[in-house]
């Protein structure tokens, strides 16, 4: 009989936080992405290790921007390894959370998610993504109002359990507020004629599921 394993892996705390402020005609937002530690998850013989390989994004005054600008922002680095001798597929999903205040809508969040020396970057607006219906596997302190799949992919096992040659991936993930992003229009007293996105926030946290497979 075939053995599957499903492993959800909570394995990056990302907390992301745009938080925007109106001054007279432009608004200032702050995006915080960290991971401090390597994060194991282990069962029996079937186990993956994520690790951060840069320093957090942090963004202050930063602003809408065209893709292409924000094409140039330093990425966050992460690595996927297989640690162990079961070939694995996995899939990394980023998961909108509940928020205090205002929430800014993913319509407005483009990212870009790539293999490192992989194919070439491209951007694309959150809400685009593919929908996972399933969100039972993950564990936040907020609720989670959506969850997509941003990358499928496979590694293969360690040759033996001594060795360290088990299959990796590393990423670059790059996060922005799209151009079409606008401050209110105001009137001469200050009075709002036309809502914009000041005061919105914006929270998520990527996880991972990894299944035991076969690799020719």
């Amino acid at each position: 009989m075939r053995l599957r394993y499903r492993i959800p892996l909570a394995v990056i705390a990302i907390f992301m936080v745009m938080t925007l402020f109106m001054a007279s005609s432009y608004a200032l937002w702050k995006v915080t992405i960290y991971q401090e530690t390597e994060n194991i998850i282990e069962t029996g013989c079937f186990s993956l290790e994520f690790k951060d390989e840069s320093s957090s994004i942090n963004l202050g005054n930063t602003y809408p921007m065209s893709n292409e600008s924000g094409m140039k922002t330093i990425p966050y680095i992460f690595t996927v390894k297989n640690t162990c001798t079961v070939d694995a597929k996995y899939t990394i999903y980023l998961n909108t959370l509940e928020v205090d205040g205002v929430k800014l809508e993913d319509s407005l969040i483009n990212y870009s998610l790539v293999k490192v020396d992989g194919a070439l970057a491209t951007a694309q607006t959150l809400d685009t993504a593919k929908t996972n219906m399933d969100t039972s596997h993950f564990t936040f302190t907020k609720k989670i109002l959506k969850s997509y799949e941003l990358e499928t992919s496979t590694l293969k096992g360690k040759t033996d359990e001594n060795s360290d040659d088990g299959g990796s991936a590393t990423y670059s993930l790059r996060l922005w507020i799209d151009e079409s992003g606008k401050n209110a229009v105001r009137d001469k007293e200050g009075n709002v004629i036309t809502p914009g996105i000041e005061g919105q926030t914006f929270e998520a946290g990527i996880s991972t599921i990894a299944t035991a497979t076969k690799l020719d």
